[in-house]
C-alpha cells in the first residue's frame, strides 16, 4: 500500500463533510412566508386556523405574562411565518421597511395540536412583506 496523496486526503475529507453535513438536513426549517400563495393553502387545509391560533396566543401570553402588559402585547403581536406547521407570533418591529430580525422569537402555536410554547429562535430573517398577520 502506498502513501495517501493529496487528492486521495482531499477526496476523503470531502466525503467525511458531505455525510456529517446530509445530517443536518433533518434540521431544517420549513418556512412559509405570510402573503405567498403557500401561506394561504397552508391556512385552509390546517386543523387549527388563524383565528383560533390567534386567540390560542393570546391566552398563552396572558397566562405566562413576560416583559410587557397584555394588552399592549396584543396591539403588537403579528404572524410573518409558519415553521414546521407552527404559526409564529412575534412582536413589530418599528420599521417602515420589510421587517427583518428574530422574526421566528416568540409564541409558536401547532396548527394541527394547538400546542404552544415560547420560541427563543434568535435566527435573523426577512419577512416577504411589511404586512404580516394581526387582529388589530
Amino acid at each position: 500500500m502506498g502513501t495517501i496523496t493529496l487528492k486521495n486526503y482531499l477526496t476523503i475529507i470531502l466525503l467525511i463533510l458531505t455525510l456529517t453535513s446530509c445530517s443536518k438536513c433533518e434540521e431544517k426549517m420549513e418556512i412559509i412566508a405570510y402573503g405567498t400563495p403557500e401561506f394561504e393553502e397552508f391556512i385552509k387545509n390546517a386543523p387549527i386556523g388563524l383565528k383560533e391560533s390567534w386567540k390560542i396566543q393570546l391566552d398563552f401570553y396572558k397566562r405566562n405574562p413576560k416583559k410587557m402588559e397584555y394588552n399592549i402585547y396584543k396591539q403588537n403581536s403579528i404572524l410573518y411565518f409558519i415553521v414546521n406547521k407552527y404559526y409564529v407570533y412575534t412582536l413589530k418591529p418599528l420599521m417602515k421597511t420589510k421587517p427583518k430580525g428574530e422574526l421566528l422569537n416568540g409564541i409558536w402555536v401547532n396548527s394541527i395540536s394547538g400546542e404552544v410554547k415560547y420560541n427563543n429562535n434568535n435566527t435573523i430573517i426577512e419577512a416577504k412583506s411589511f404586512l404580516g398577520y394581526s387582529k388589530n
